[in-house]
């Protein structure tokens, strides 16, 4: 199979992908008043790795073998940020058990 063919179809699933990548861009515009860090961190991992498809279908029509230490570079910080959101999500559900457990101690007393 042609390349160029390929990264036609890598790039088909790129725009199609806009149904995660544009609500993740927008919760990341939200900002931090608005959004705990963990939907953040989970919406930057969101973001690298749909920005990895794309890059992916600009970088193999112009050299075969480049592809991959790019999709393994952007598959892994994909990883890493939303096992990052798992982790401050864990934490602030954490934090959210104790301050409603908190409240109920007071009202009580």
């Amino acid at each position: 199979m042609d390349l160029s063919v390929l990264a036609l179809g890598v790039a088909a699933v790129a725009l199609a992908g806009y149904v995660w990548y544009v609500p993740a861009l927008l919760e990341l515009r939200a900002g931090s008043a608005d959004r705990p860090r963990s939907s953040r961190s989970a919406a930057a991992a969101c973001l690298v790795a749909w920005a990895t498809v794309a890059l992916t279908a600009v970088v193999l029509p112009a050299d075969g073998r480049s592809w991959l230490p790019l999709g393994a570079a952007g598959g892994a910080a994909a990883v890493v940020l939303r096992v990052r959101a798992a982790l401050q999500a864990r934490r602030e559900s954490r934090e959210t058990a104790g301050a409603w457990a908190e409240l109920h101690r007071v009202r009580k007393a």
